[in-house]
């Protein structure tokens, strides 16, 4: 099953992708959806989608800039992106970007539906490359009992665990078996291989956050024997890895903890100073904290328990509802001074976040 996330600024259009497809019984799941880029990204670091679906002209963060910033933070992703007849410009980025396609409006199911599945034969060749070459690069360790050079930054599972939760942990593993399809069986060189791409993953994680994978993953490392004493099947290695990959999340996080506090805490008084400002980003409050967007995406999430964008927009629509009540401000202007420049998304968000429209919030 391969994870789709559709960004477009018109809710019609949303709801019309959303329910023409029998996704249930199409290979692929709407894992997401967001009215605009800077919100999109944000949820995207959750969900961590094979596949984004974007509309270029959106409010915030338009989806050429989206793309290129999932671009950075999620490599493996693969974008589609939708236009309309006037926007070859916009084209000629996107292709610079990397896009996988480029559909003109209107888009019909049937038209989105083919496309998706060039992208995901795509993405299945990728993961059998992928799985081939490091086969091959482990030919030679049941004779030489040698580990062998591996780029770790490149292992397919590398950037998800980065950003991986402990309930999304089974997900994980799922997905990441599911991946090699039938290419290589139950030998001893398939599961030898899964183990040790994941090994590898997890100690690279576990040294970027300042720790000893030997210490963390100590038992793990002797694994492996059982592995070449061809003691192991499927479903052991999928516990394994489940385990594996639960220790990895729980260090991090403890890690984290305690490292990261001051951060958020002058992240927060940040954006309750600075909500207004129609130009407040992620990446603005990650600049003013001193750290890279993506993980500053990450941490803010594990330590608040929300998104960035939505602890943002629960701060502007809280002082909404002071201005509706205590003042008699046009809702256009109270928009504004919150932070949106456009009121009929400002009504949108605001009746997302209440149940009711701004009219019928003062009314109340």
């Amino acid at each position: 099953m391969y994870k789709v996330f559709f960004v477009d600024d018109e809710a019609s259009m949303r709801a019309g992708i959303r329910e023409s497809i029998e996704w249930d019984d199409s290979g692929f799941t709407l894992a997401g959806e967001a009215p605009d880029g800077e919100m999109a990204l944000s949820l995207m670091q959750e969900i961590l989608p094979d596949i984004l679906i974007t509309d270029v002209r959106m409010p915030f963060m338009d989806g050429i800039e989206l793309s290129r910033q999932a671009k950075k933070i999620m490599p493996w992703i693969k974008i589609l992106i939708l236009s309309g007849h006037d926007e070859f410009e916009y084209a000629k980025q996107a292709i610079a970007i990397g896009v996988e396609d480029y559909l003109l409006k209107p888009v019909t199911s049937a038209n989105l539906m083919e496309t998706l599945r060039v992208i995901a034969s795509r993405i299945d060749k990728e993961r059998r490359s992928n799985v081939e070459n490091l086969i091959a690069s482990m030919q030679d360790i049941s004779a030489s009992g040698k580990m062998p050079l591996i780029n770790v930054d490149k292992l397919p599972v590398i950037d998800k665990l980065r950003y991986a939760t402990k309930a999304d942990v089974s997900g994980l593993v799922e997905n990441y078996l599911e991946s090699f399809d039938n290419t290589a069986g139950t030998s001893f060189i398939f599961l030898y291989y899964i183990f040790m791409d994941i090994l590898l993953s997890s100690s690279k994680i576990i040294e970027e956050f300042g720790g000893e994978a030997k210490d963390v993953l100590s038992e793990y490392f002797d694994a492996g024997y059982m592995l070449q004493d061809g003691a192991a099947d499927i479903e052991k290695i999928r516990s394994l890895l489940t385990a594996v990959l639960e220790r990895v999340v729980e260090f991090r996080d403890t890690a984290t903890g305690s490292k990261y506090s001051d951060i958020i805490v002058r992240a927060q008084e940040y954006i309750k100073n600075n909500f207004s400002n129609k130009d407040i980003s992620l990446h603005t409050v990650a600049k003013e904290v001193s750290v890279s967007p993506n993980h500053f995406s990450t941490v803010f999430s594990r330590e608040t328990g929300e998104t960035f964008i939505n602890y943002i927009t629960g701060v502007r629509i809280e002082q909404a509802k002071v201005l509706l009540k205590t003042t008699q401000m046009r809702t256009s202007d109270i928009g504004y001074e919150v932070g949106y420049n456009d009121t009929q998304y400002f009504s949108y968000v605001f009746k997302k976040q209440t149940g009711k429209t701004p009219k019928e919030f003062r009314s109340k």
